[in-house]
Order: structure tokens, then sequence, then C-alpha cells
């Protein structure tokens, strides 16, 4: 797993190799294991965004052709919460 740091968001790639199945996949662990609603979906034929919130914090999981599936926030101080949550959802497609 690769880390992303950049000054705008807390960004962790979750996979780069994942596939538009992997996200729905993950999507589906996140409303079934960690009990988040989705609360915002942008959807374009290149990227897609679905906001949620967990534990009080407003996260975004993406997927792009071109990188991925990646989890982050707009606060770079939830950057911890973000690699935890990465790394669970991570763990349970392995």
């Amino acid at each position: 797993m690769q880390v992303v740091y950049n000054m705008a968001a807390a960004n962790n790639i979750i996979n780069e190799q994942s596939s538009l199945a992997d996200f729905y996949n993950f999507t589906d662990k996140l409303s079934k294991t960690r009990f988040v609603r989705f609360t915002g979906k942008n959807d374009e034929a290149d990227n897609i965004e679905w906001k949620f919130t967990y534990r009080g914090r407003k996260l975004t999981i993406q997927y792009s052709i071109y990188n991925g599936v990646s989890l982050f926030s707009e606060k770079v101080k939830d950057l911890k919460i973000v690699t935890k949550l990465a790394d669970k959802l991570h763990l349970k497609t392995l």
C-alpha cells in the first residue's frame, strides 16, 4: 500500500490496481461492516467519488482509472483515521 501526502488532503491509496468492481466491493464493506451511509456521490466517466462520515469525520472514497481506489479527507489532521480505515478495508479484501 502506498500512502500519498499533500497539503490539501489526507490521502491513502488502497490499491492502485483496483477495478471498478473492487471500488463497489470496498463501498459495500464500508456500509455493512463500518455502518457508514453515503451522503454524496459524484460519478463521472473516469472518476467516482462517494462522500461519507466515519467516526465524525467527513471522508471520501474515490475510484479513478488512473489511480485505482483511494480514501481521503479534506483535513490533514484526519490522516490517522484515513490510514486505519484503509488498512481495515485492504486487509478484508486479501
